[in-house]
């Protein structure tokens, strides 16, 4: 009788864990918060392209870099996610790029869906804050990619990091401008480094979908910060 009762409560728990998309067996990380790419806006046909004044990245490496003290920058995405499936690497929170998904994700304090964001990033950081640092940065160079049209990037979604770049701005510190030819999904990535070169952090990107009005102007329709995980 009690081994009957044992297996009928692990089968509720089981259960419960299913519906609740298994939260306690998935440890994966969230993304890495950062700050790289101040601004990335269409404008008289091209895409202008700032990098961030005072870069600076969130890593578990150990790295010989200065780490940053009392950020100004809000940390916390607004908003909170509800937890989706698809959009390239699966896991947890908002993922669906092109899928629907931008809607119902949370966003980073410039304002962009958080990809892969959602609440559990803040538990994760909670349990591992001792593992992960804040460094001061460099954007080495900015990449800028088209994607694909609506329906290709539905099909090929590249999650985080470096993709074949149509273009690459070298040691970028002023603004960049990348003629926009077509509709469809474009990357802006900024590949960030230790101030003295001494690390390479990888890339961090922000993904956007953009759209041509009835005018002929080129607008935005949605844009991700798309970051690998810690």
């Amino acid at each position: 009788m009690q081994r009957r009762e044992f297996l009928r409560s692990a089968a509720v728990v089981g259960g419960v864990a299913a519906l609740g998309g298994c939260s306690f067996l998935n440890n994966a990380p969230p993304p890495r918060r950062s700050n790289a790419i101040a601004s990335v806006e269409p404008q008289d046909g091209t895409l202008r392209i700032e990098p961030a004044d005072s870069p600076w990245i969130e890593s578990r490496k150990d790295a010989a870099a200065p780490t940053v003290a009392g950020l100004l920058a809000p940390l916390s995405p607004v908003g909170s996610a509800r937890a989706a499936k698809g959009g390239g690497g699966g896991g947890r929170g908002a993922t669906g790029r092109g899928t629907g998904g931008f809607a119902s994700a949370p966003r980073t304090s410039k304002g962009r869906a958080w990809w892969h964001g959602g609440d559990y990033a803040d538990d994760w950081r909670e349990n591992h804050e001792d593992e992960v640092e804040r460094y001061r940065a460099t954007v080495a160079a900015i990449g800028v990619a088209f994607l694909g049209s609506d329906d290709r990037f539905e099909d090929d979604r590249p999650g985080a990091g470096e993709v074949p770049w149509d273009e690459v701005y070298q040691d970028p510190e002023q603004a960049k401008t990348y003629e926009i030819s077509r509709e469809g999904w474009y990357r802006v990535g900024a590949n960030m480094v230790a101030a003295d070169g001494s690390t390479d952090f990888g890339w961090e990107s922000v993904d956007m979908e953009i759209d041509r009005t009835a005018g002929g102007d080129f607008v935005v329709d949605e844009k991700w910060k798309v970051s690998p995980r810690l």
